[in-house]
């Protein structure tokens, strides 16, 4: 895992067939936030896909990789000073060595991120 327990570790993680439920919280002195940006920390695009990807592994207990992102929305900035802990929702279905998913990073009524990929072993 690239980033877990490093920029984010996890509150909770709950999982059932085709669902999973999780809560994060994002490390507001990881050293992302020196860049991204200095003085108005903002969770880069990126690390919001990983996270995702990251959270599959974790299902799935295998290494993933994303294969397609057939839609992808950032709908607004995760500022770990004013969200210290953000909510993921994502919904999969299972094929061969492949999960289609559609995940959401969110926290309370606010949106921030929403992805619908197919993730393949690596």
């Amino acid at each position: 895992m690239m980033l877990l327990n490093d920029f984010y570790t996890l509150v909770h993680h709950e999982a059932t067939p085709g669902v999973v439920k999780a809560k994060i919280s994002i490390r507001r002195d990881h050293r992302i936030f020196d860049g991204h940006f200095p003085g108005l920390p903002i969770v880069p695009g990126v690390c919001m896909m990983q996270i995702i990807r990251e959270l599959m592994e974790i299902t799935t207990k295998r290494t993933l990789r994303i294969a397609e992102a057939d839609n992808m929305k950032f709908l607004s900035v995760i500022n770990p000073d004013n969200n210290k802990e953000v909510e993921a929702a994502v919904t999969y279905t299972e094929g061969a060595d492949q999960w289609v998913v559609n995940a959401t990073l969110f926290a309370d009524t606010v949106t921030f991120f929403k992805i619908k990929a197919t993730l393949k072993t690596a």
